[in-house]
């Protein structure tokens, strides 16, 4: 690698020294800013998934004159399109990680958000609104790449799976704005309100660092330590340049450290192989536990239930999200990924096989309005478990699974999969709603969600407590040298504070 000396380091001494560098007094401000200002692209996201929630029953109305009255065919054309971009978008991630860094990916991220936002403003026909939810997929899936990616890669071993859960928070604001205001707004004043944030994102983005992993990768050592002291606030010199040698000794455990990661590097290595099954399992199942179906159809979900207001049932749904996602990241801390991931996919489980009995009375003639609360009810019970487990994990344990070699091409592949699922439940789930009934939809769902259950328990590894390095010996299969089992070493004093 260009610009930077070989760091060989044995497993054991990468954690001595996390060990040590853990203890070195921090400020965490800025690091808290960084990770933060990264996760608002996800405030943009989940924006644009639910912005048809509230926009199709609009246009299905005819309630916009500039366009005739649209089947529910063409409705399903504007809601899956996003997914079409974003199944695509993980190509242009891939090119950005690795050309320009995280930090301009993200940006770019924003940008594409505020120009399909701009198009679906002044869209004179259909054909350009299809075009804007293609962008603004691609917007999405870069999002998706490159944040885990970035936290991942900034934060402190401790505070890592906490920041990157954090994202579920940031979505939900999103799905909130769209049904809490959409439903009162025009058209054109909804997008006007969508785009603040790509513009907020847009500018604070500029005053933060690059990651350090990315700027080792690219050989440029002095830059590394310049930002990784920007993001551990007081840290001593001595204190960053053992953390710099830890990161480069996680990068040289990679296979073919240095080169571009292609598709052939994650199968030759047995624990990348393993990441990837594992990856792409989790997304499988989180895109058939039905929540795009439920973000993107949330008011004609209601609208079929009858006896409440569709609007007010999805502002509840979005409140219900917001508040759950808060918690997520106590959760992670206490628990670790499996155990919420499995409560999630239990309660899933069962909000959607009760969901799916409500709709079976009510679309074979039963009189169900002694029971008129338990869509709204089951919804909310729904969206509850999956904010805290299936809606951040899988996105989370993406961040941390693949080592640095190939994180780039892995998360792109794995993000490519989990925007194609997407794409194709949310395409094709009004036709199985519209020929075998909703019923037929949501016990479906309810099937995968016992799948995942089973997948959560039996098959994904338990990775709380570990660092980067020690998840690969994990897959791998090689000895684990935990930290408990380290002697102390005296703590790092002061070294010094001149700036790198």
């Amino acid at each position: 690698m260009p610009g930077v000396g070989k760091a060989n380091f044995s497993t054991f001494e990468v954690e001595n020294n996390a060990n040590i560098v853990e203890r070195e007094k921090t400020k965490r401000t800025r690091l808290y800013y960084a990770a933060l200002t990264a996760n608002l692209a996800f405030f943009s996201c989940g924006a644009s998934l639910s912005w048809t929630s509230p926009t199709l029953p609009r246009l299905t109305k005819g309630h916009e004159p500039w366009l005739p009255p649209i089947t529910s065919e063409i409705g399903s054309l504007i809601a899956s399109f996003l997914m079409l971009g974003a199944a695509t978008g993980p190509v242009v991630a891939g090119l950005l990680l690795n050309n320009v860094g995280r930090k301009k990916t993200l940006i770019t991220s924003a940008a594409l958000h505020l120009l399909s936002w701009i198009g679906l403003g002044f869209a004179p026909s259909l054909e350009v609104i299809y075009l804007c939810r293609f962008i603004q997929g691609v917007a999405v899936a870069i999002a998706f790449t490159a944040v885990p990616m970035y936290v991942g890669e900034i934060a402190e071993r401790k505070l890592r799976a906490v920041l990157a859960s954090s994202s579920e928070v940031f979505l939900a604001l999103g799905y909130m704005m769209e049904y809490a205001v959409g439903p009162y707004l025009s058209y054109v004043w909804l997008i006007v309100v969508s785009s603040i944030m790509p513009i907020l994102t847009f500018v604070l983005f500029f005053f933060v660092p690059e990651s350090p992993h990315f700027l080792l990768q690219a050989g440029n050592k002095n830059k590394a330590m310049k930002d990784l002291r920007w993001l551990r606030g007081n840290v001593s010199v001595t204190a960053a340049k053992r953390e710099i040698a830890m990161i480069q000794a996680s990068i040289e455990q990679g296979l073919h450290t240095g080169q571009r990661s292609t598709f052939h590097d994650i199968l030759s290595s047995p624990g990348s192989v393993k990441a990837m099954w594992l990856s792409c399992g989790l997304m499988f199942l989180q895109q058939f536990s039905g929540i795009n179906v439920v973000l993107f159809y949330a008011q004609q979900i209601f609208d079929k239930a009858g006896n409440l207001p569709s609007e007010y049932c999805a502002m509840t749904v979005g409140a219900v999200q917001l508040i759950s996602a808060s918690f997520t990241p106590a959760l992670v801390k206490r628990f670790g990924f499996k155990t919420p991931l499995a409560v999630s996919a239990l309660g899933m489980t069962i909000a959607h096989a009760i969901l799916g009995i409500f709709f079976f009375f009510e679309e074979t003639g039963n009189d169900v309005s002694a029971v008129y609360w338990l869509p709204v009810t089951c919804l909310m019970l729904y969206i509850h478990v999956y904010c805290i487990g299936f809606g951040p994990l899988p996105w989370a344990f993406l961040g941390e699974i693949f080592p640095p070699n190939v994180k780039e091409t892995a998360s792109g592949c794995v993000t490519s999969f989990s925007f194609f699922l997407a794409f194709i439940i949310t395409k094709f789930y009004p036709n199985v709603d519209e020929k075998l009934g909703t019923f037929t939809a949501f016990w479906i769902f309810s099937g995968f969600c016992i799948l995942a259950f089973n997948f959560v328990i039996f098959l994904m590894p338990n990775t709380r407590g570990l660092s980067l390095p020690e998840i690969q010996d994990l897959l791998n299969g090689r000895p684990i040298t935990r930290l408990d089992k380290i002697p102390e070493e005296p703590t790092v004093k002061n070294a010094g504070t001149n700036l790198i």
